[in-house]
């Protein structure tokens, strides 16, 4: 690594390693399916700068407390809303209904956009900042999108973002209120995404695209840097929900820097879930494979609705490395566990979040998760991201009753019957 280099890249599947101002994307001999890079730093230099996890100040954001081992050279460049530092705390009620002595929640519902992209947007903006960028554009279900859309108008880049024909009505409203310019395109994600890579390889946009950008996968290890500061050590097991698998396969990363810098002393066991109807990622884990393509996706859970997981070699990797799984969950035990958060722990998120919890509920009840171990549960998204599935989920005819104190008396004893 050169003297003035922070960090090199490396292909996941063939070893080679790339200096930091050649800068590709993905490996040119391996192809951006199988060729995605890892983001090296040299952690062996830098164990003397970090004496334990107690020494990290709480109160500040790990990219100015790890900033080491983040790509960017100033964090100037990042967006100036703050992001991450979002709430992890134990929940009883919600652990003693997935049979566990104890449970932590990572809501990053809480963050500016009320999703974990913010995460890898912040990164990538920084990155496009110093790349000297004028236009960031990327392809979304919806939440990279309004992510990316919110923090950039907080910065001079211009945003254009690609979504598929199913796009959630609430988070198109957000990209368009935050004056991102939007490509709606009448095909699924998977293909929307493709499209948003020949653009930007045709116009020269930088592109934030998941998987393919592996710094997005730095701004989402963040997480990993947060469970292990708040919690004062590792977790035993840490579970997600996966589309493109970047989540998971970021987790990992964050993990093992920490494992590099010495300031962990294990890697926690990492649980990847999918919903049914879109998940290539779990049949690859129970054939010991690879992904097979999926020529459509069907689920409520939008933001997992993927076929094609561009970052499939890491989110296996992630599993297979720390002794986890791949799990899928339906379509009602998505919505089951939405309300069990929702009327038992006052949290409300979006299917694609809920699906970390009802994969909880899988892994407690098949004894892959034993109910004395340290769980820390992944909550992705806001429910607010999809007010619609949310309206699926319960009973919206709400009886009207006259304005009077008999009405209301007869209503109180219904409820309280």
């Amino acid at each position: 690594m050169g003297e003035n280099l922070k960090y090199k890249l490396r292909c996941i599947k063939c070893g080679h390693e790339f200096a930091e101002d050649s800068n590709p994307f993905t490996c040119p001999d391996c192809g951006p399916f199988q060729g995605t890079l890892d983001v090296i730093y040299p952690l062996e230099t830098l164990k003397s700068k970090y004496k334990g996890l107690q020494f990290l100040h709480r109160c500040k954001p790990v990219f100015e407390s790890l900033e080491d081992i983040f790509p960017f050279k100033s964090r100037a460049d990042l967006p100036p809303i703050p992001v991450g530092q979002t709430p992890q705390f134990k929940s009883d009620k919600l652990a003693k209904i997935a049979g566990l002595s104890e449970l932590w929640i990572k809501d990053d519902g809480r963050n500016p956009s009320a999703s974990f992209k913010d995460r890898a947007s912040a990164v990538a903006i920084a990155m496009a900042h110093e790349a000297g960028a004028n236009v960031i554009a990327t392809a979304s279900t919806g939440n990279a999108a309004s992510s990316l859309a919110t923090l950039a108008a907080s910065t001079s880049l211009t945003t254009v973002v690609f979504v598929p024909r199913n796009a959630p009505r609430p988070k198109m409203i957000q990209i368009a209120i935050h004056g991102a310019h939007i490509i709606k395109l009448d095909c699924d994600y998977d293909h929307a995404f493709d499209f948003c890579q020949e653009a930007c390889q045709k116009i020269g946009w930088y592109n934030r695209n998941t998987a393919v950008n592996p710094f997005t996968g730095e701004g989402k290890k963040s997480a990993a840097l947060e469970i292990a500061r708040d919690l004062g050590r590792v977790p035993d097991s840490v579970i997600c929900p996966v589309g493109d698998g970047c989540i998971i396969g970021s987790l990992y990363k964050g993990f093992s820097d920490l494992l590099g810098l010495g300031l962990i002393d294990k890697l926690p066991r990492l649980y990847g879930i999918q919903a049914i109807g879109a998940s290539p990622l779990v049949s690859a884990f129970v054939m010991d494979g690879e992904p097979i393509i999926l020529s459509a996706t069907e689920t409520i859970a939008d933001s997992i609705s993927v076929g094609y997981p561009r970052d499939a070699a890491k989110a296996l990797r992630a599993v297979r490395t720390t002794g986890g799984a791949m799990l899928a969950v339906t379509e009602e035990e998505i919505l089951l566990a939405q309300r069990i958060l929702a009327q038992n722990g006052g949290i409300f998120v979006e299917p694609a979040a809920a699906a970390s919890y009802a994969g909880l509920l899988k892994l407690t009840e098949s004894g892959q998760i034993d109910k004395d171990e340290t769980t820390v549960v992944l909550l992705t998204g806001h429910g607010l991201k999809d007010i619609e599935a949310a309206a699926t989920n319960i009973d919206t005819d709400i009886e009207l009753i006259s304005p009077d104190i008999d009405s209301i008396e007869r209503k109180i004893r219904k409820i309280f019957k």
